[in-house]
């Protein structure tokens, strides 16, 4: 049944009609938070891997470049772009014609493509840019909206600003160690439900031992 999806999907150039399509996948599926069909249409069309519970821009391939890389539980805002590639400065010219094989003009790519990871449970802020020299934003950061992120971005760091800068840590770092080896983020739906009273509880340190 899904390649029969995945099929029609590839057909459908259109892209309103694509996005129907999509609609029509989510409601049939829990939802954009949960659908494994529309991930993998992400994946094999697009290139771009969305984990579970991500939502939001993270599905808008017009602004989202190929590779990159969204962890589980992130919050993308909408027009947040990720650029994986700069034009060449040291080309003789900077036209995509001369770097870019989907052109026509060229048969290989012609310059670094940055992948981006972003890691879990991240929140970027309504039109974000980050540039391709940002090739890792770990788990549990946020970003600004507006921000012009030139630089990775440490997990549970908040940045802000043009360029990004670092405003604070969400957490202290022993708090921040106890996040992380809980891996709250690799529940499954049913087990993330059940826990959830106890997880919005966990705003002080001795409340996150509780949870490890």
């Amino acid at each position: 049944m899904q390649s029969f999806i995945l099929m029609i999907y590839r057909v459908l150039f259109y892209r309103p009609f694509r996005r129907i399509f999509l609609l029509f996948i989510a409601k049939f599926e829990g939802g954009w938070f949960w659908s494994g069909t529309i991930r993998n249409i992400f994946k094999l069309y697009h290139g771009i891997d969305v984990g579970y519970g991500t939502y939001g821009g993270a599905f808008d391939t017009t602004k989202i470049a190929g590779g990159t890389v969204f962890g589980n539980y992130c919050s993308i805002a909408p027009n947040v772009y990720v650029f994986n590639g700069n034009h060449p400065l040291a080309f003789f010219s900077q036209h995509p014609i001369f770097y870019n094989p989907q052109i026509g003009f060229v048969n290989e790519e012609q310059i670094p493509r940055t992948k981006l990871i972003i890691g879990h449970d991240v929140w970027i802020g309504a039109n974000a840019i980050i540039l391709p020299s940002v090739s890792r934003i770990g788990n549990g950061a946020v970003i600004g909206a507006g921000t012009v992120v030139t630089r990775d971005v440490k997990p549970y760091e908040v940045v802000a600003g043009n360029p990004a800068r670092h405003i604070r840590y969400r957490f202290t770092p022993i708090v921040i160690d106890r996040i992380e080896k809980s891996l709250w983020w690799l529940l499954t739906k049913d087990e993330l439900q059940k826990a959830t009273p106890s997880l919005c509880k966990l705003t002080h340190e001795n409340e996150i031992r509780s949870f490890e």
